[in-house]
This record gives C-alpha cells, structure tokens and sequence, in this order.
C-alpha cells in the first residue's frame, strides 16, 4: 500500500500548531498594536510544529511495510502514485483543507481524515463518498485495520464498520516512535523560545488523557479522553535516548495536555533522566497545582527549561463559572517564584472574554499578570468549541461563521459585555503594558536573538 500523509496548511507563517487545543489547532493573531505584531512575527518564526498524530501514523504505516510520504503540498500528477491520502483537520484551517478535500475528491482519491474537529463535525467532511473520518485516535486505528485494498475500500463503502475497531490507544509503549528523521530531511522542527534555540526540538509525549474539569470548554478529552494513559518511563527515555543518538538533539517539548498530571510517574521519569545522566533541556505544560518544591527540584534537576502555565483569570467568580479550579492566588505567585528561582522561564497563559468577564475583570487580570514573576505571558480568547458541554450554551449567541476564525484570538460569539473590538483593544494594551516592563525587555531582546542562532 502506498499512503500519502498530507498535512494542510492556510499559511506556514499564520499558524502555529495544528494539534493543540486537542487537535482543533491554534492560530497567532496576537492583536493590531506593534508589540502585538512583534509577538505575532516572533512566534511564527520561532515556532514550527507539525500534528504528533500524522507522525504516529507515519511511523506505523511504514512499520508495517508500507509505503509512506508525508507532505504538506500536493502536486496533481503525482497523485497517481499513492493508493490513499491521510490528512489531519483542524478547525484554524478548515476551508482551507475543505477546499483542498474537495480538490482531491475530482482526481478520485480515496481519503482517511483524522482529528476530532472532524469527528465533531462529520457532516462538514465527509461529503463524499470517497472520504472517511477515521474515529478516535487514528494511531488505534491503522495499528488494528488489516492493509489490504480491498479491506481499505471498505470503510469507504460501509462507514459503520469502524465499530468495531477501538477508537483509543491503551498501551502507549505499543506506538512506535514517530520518524522524525524523515520529516527533518525535507522540514524543519521549530521551537525557539529562550533556550530553545535548536531547529530540532522534538515534540514528545509521556500521557494522553485529562479528568480535570475544565473539559467543559476544553477540548482535548473529545479526542484523548478522560481517562490518563501513561507511557512506561523506560519507553520515554528509550525514545528521549534514540533522537539523542539519531539526530544528536538534547531538546524535546512535552505535548502533554498536563505534564506531571501522576506525581509518582513524573517522580519517576525525571529520577530516571537524572541516573542515566541525560544532558536534555525540555518544555512542558502543567497546571500550578501539580507543582510544589520536590517536583520542581527534580523537573529542573532533569532539565526543565520553561513551563505553559494557564491561568486564564484573577477573578474566583470568572473561573469558578467555567469550572477552572487552581490554587490560590497567594499561592500562584509562590510557586511561580519558585520556579524562577530555579532559572526555569514561566509563560503564564490567559484567558479574554470568559462568559462572566467585564472590562473591568479583563483589565484586572491584566494587572495580575504583571504581578506575577512570570517571564512571558500569552493572552487569548475563550472559544466555545464544538464539541464541547459550553457549546450547547453558546450556539444560538455564535456570531462568527468562518470556522478558521476560532483561532483563539478572536471573540467567536456575543458577549453580554464585551465585544471583539474591545478584547481585541485590551489585548494590545496587556501585551504592550507587560512587555514594556523594564524587567522584561531582555525576554525579549534574548527571544529575537535566539532567531539569529
């Protein structure tokens, strides 16, 4: 069988990554103001990060003898030479793969479609006969499937038999690593923040999976799951050892939803990193009540270099109503401390135009951040997915009706108090207050100097 993986894209230098968010994607529109645009210019070039779930199929596929070419263009003559077309979607670039879809669908290829946006949104597409989404986690779904043509065919056939095929991977360790040796000879991996100034800062993970309850309006269990499924430590620094001798990198960036999610595992992971005395630098997200000082000691100790941390909000009323639940104020900026004290870069990330947010509330989170000896903030949009419990709530008040505007940084539907111009100002006046900060002019001098490297 021979299988093209075409990954999709509106524009290289607009997005950042396709599968965060829990596969819907996030786009990079910080805002009009200068220091927006400067935010806007640098994260796009320092950030290039393909979907992990196209390079586990990848991987798979060609574990199992097939053919395999992953591509983020196509040319129409050469289209003849693969028996099918495997492409992820998303929701910051969904006319754009629709329009693409529609394009392939005439030369009469058959297509597996990935990703939850897809899964939510079946009826937008699979419009054709000669596509089918693939249910789940597609890595469950091309390890168990027998490659055969005539059992491929099928599924385009008879879009129900998918019942039968487990829409989840169990056994993390049973994945095979995803190649990125081959994706590096034609692309190049991107995350330069600070430290990260390696054009090969491999995308790992460690866990799929998040109870928390800020599902309501987060998306990755739509496509993960509540349920947290971990890697066996000895697979993580089997894969952590095998780019370190393979492509000679000592940097990685855990995709995790919420790194250290079980203490005891991550206790573990980072014991192990130490004992076999692996020079790595990583980057993760967690949320700040997973941390306290023997987890921070040790994730710097195995060599954390930054940290996502969501916030989202200063106000308790604003959080408690999209159920966010975290620590403390007080004891936010402790830990935040902490985490500085050990050179180890914070990017506190927040949230614009929850439903009970007010200008007031907006600009008092703004204030709060300033507060805080974070290094790097990241201030976003509250975006009722589809897919998701607000959703229902949200989708008669849905303003917005192009998909790829759900980018989180646009106000999708009407607030009772807010507009998108407004957010869109507040933005621009957090951005340009916080960066202005004395303190924090050399977070960015060192951010475009890492460009240069």
């Amino acid at each position: 069988m021979k299988f093209l993986i075409l990954d999709i894209y509106k524009n290289d230098n607009w997005r950042l990554v396709k599968d965060t968010a829990g596969g819907y994607g996030t786009g990079n529109d910080f805002g009009n103001s200068f220091f927006s645009k400067l935010i806007n210019s640098l994260v796009s070039k320092m950030i290039n990060m393909p979907p992990m779930y196209s390079m586990y199929i990848f991987s798979i596929l060609k574990k199992r003898n097939s053919e395999v070419i992953y591509s983020k263009t196509y040319e129409t003559n050469q289209l003849s030479h693969f028996d099918y077309i495997v492409t992820t979607s998303s929701i910051i670039c969904h006319e754009t793969e629709i329009k693409a879809l529609e394009d392939l669908v005439l030369k009469n290829k058959k297509i597996f479609v990935t990703g939850i946006f897809a899964n939510v949104m079946k009826e937008k597409y699979g419009f054709h006969k000669n596509i089918f989404v693939i249910p789940g986690e597609p890595e469950a779904f091309f390890s168990n499937i027998e490659l055969k043509k005539e059992n491929l065919d099928s599924f385009f056939e008879n879009k129900t038999i998918t019942q039968k095929i487990p829409q989840t991977v169990e056994d993390l360790d049973s994945l095979p690593f995803p190649d990125w040796a081959e994706y590096l000879k034609n692309y190049k991996l991107r995350n330069n923040f600070l430290s990260f100034n390696s054009k090969s800062a491999i995308p790992i993970v460690a866990t799929r999976g998040c109870p928390y309850s800020c599902f309501n309006y987060c998306t990755y269990p739509l496509q993960q799951g509540r349920k947290v499924r971990l890697r066996s430590v000895k697979n993580i620094v089997a894969e952590i050892k095998h780019w370190i001798d393979t492509i000679g990198t000592n940097k990685f960036v855990f995709r995790d939803p919420v790194f250290s999610i079980n203490r005891k595992h991550t206790i573990e992971l980072c014991k192990e990193i130490i004992n076999q005395n692996l020079k790595i630098e990583y980057l993760i997200e967690t949320h700040l009540n997973n941390l306290d000082d023997e987890m921070i000691s040790l994730l710097k100790k195995s060599g954390l270099k930054m940290v996502y941390i969501g916030i989202e909000s200063s106000s308790s009323d604003v959080l408690k109503d999209i159920k966010r639940f975290t620590v403390k104020n007080d004891d936010q900026q402790k830990i935040i401390n902490k985490l500085v004290d050990n050179d180890i870069f914070v990017k506190s990330m927040f949230m614009f135009g929850n439903p009970e947010d007010t200008e007031e509330s907006v600009k008092n989170t703004i204030n709060y951040s300033m507060l805080l000896s974070n290094q790097l903030v990241q201030y976003s949009v509250f975006t009722p997915y589809p897919g998701t419990p607000i959703f229902s709530n949200y989708k008669d008040k849905i303003t917005e009706t192009k998909y790829e505007q759900f980018n989180q940084y646009n106000l999708i539907f009407k607030h009772k108090n807010l507009d998108n111009i407004k957010i869109k100002n507040l933005k621009n006046y957090g951005y340009k207050k916080f960066y202005l900060k004395i303190k924090n002019l050399p977070i960015i001098a060192k951010s475009c100097l890492s460009l240069l490297k």
